[in-house]
């Protein structure tokens, strides 16, 4: 089944980070998580989500990040799924279980939990869902206790329907959903999933939600087309793209050239060009 084009996706970061951040459905992914990990979150609390790396330089951004005391949770939703993406994300893992947060704060002995949400099916056992297990060290052959990786696998979520009693399924299957249709057919009588559902019906007609929806999918198309040629072209073109989307969309909606400058870091003549282009 294709994807509808007013349709918004639970697997977008876009939708992932909105969603999750609204205190009104966070319980859904709060009883997600807990489904899916055995992990309460209720008592952690939204962090910062930019991560200094060391390097004033570079930063890194996540999509997730839950702090309880010195206990840190990351989420990340992964759409793909490739060698780039793991290496990305537990590069997350290990800058916060190093203490390397922003504002110069000084954690020391950290538990860190990294939890992914992978649009893909586990090698290892294609039926698997959750997968969790522990960092080793190869030298000393020991757990490392304070590291916790958890791998949530939705490819093999298909046919589902809430029955009453499928409800880690049913929340998981309305990721992989491809229209408001088939999430209602999957949600059935789940009030949660049904309160998620009605919410993002309404996001298909928010324009500046779609804004930045839109914007994102232009970027990873770009971006992935990109690596053939190397991944940080790809990220440069993509990041331009997205900004010139985010241009146009808000050029439509007669916003000024001011305020589009502001919200794109476009320049005045970039912007000025765009909208001869649109007349």
């Amino acid at each position: 089944m294709e994807q509808k084009d007013n349709f918004i996706s639970l697997l977008s970061d876009t939708t992932f980070k909105y969603m999750f951040k609204n205190e009104e459905y966070r319980p859904f992914f709060e009883r997600l998580i807990k489904l899916t990990t055995n992990i309460d979150i209720k008592e952690y609390e939204l962090y910062d989500n930019e991560i200094n790396s060391g390097s004033k330089g570079r930063d890194y951004r996540l999509d997730i990040l839950l702090k309880k005391d010195k206990d840190f949770i990351i989420i990340e939703m992964n759409s793909s799924v490739d060698t780039r993406s793991i290496l990305k994300n537990r590069q997350y893992l290990y800058s916060i279980a190093g203490g390397g947060l922003a504002k110069g704060e000084d954690f020391k002995k950290m538990h860190t939990i990294l939890i992914n949400i992978n649009n893909a099916s586990y090698k290892e056992n294609k039926n698997a869902i959750t997968v969790g297990y522990d960092l080793i060290n190869e030298e000393y052959k020991d757990v490392i206790d304070d590291l916790k990786i958890y791998d949530i696998y939705l490819e093999s979520l298909k046919n589902i329907h809430y029955n009453g009693s499928n409800e880690k399924e049913t929340y998981l299957a309305l990721f992989r959903a491809k229209s408001f249709e088939e999430m209602k057919e999957i949600s059935g009588e789940n009030k949660e999933c049904i309160r998620i559902v009605e919410e993002l019906e309404r996001l298909s007609e928010d324009d500046e939600f779609r804004t930045y929806y839109d914007a994102e999918k232009v970027q990873r198309k770009l971006v992935n087309s990109a690596r053939l040629d190397g991944y940080d072209a790809g990220k440069e073109e993509g990041a331009k793209e997205e900004k010139i989307v985010i241009a146009k969309t808000m050029l439509k909606e007669n916003e000024t050239i001011d305020k589009i400058v502001k919200y794109t870091g476009l320049n005045f003549e970039e912007i000025k060009r765009l909208k001869k282009e649109e007349l």
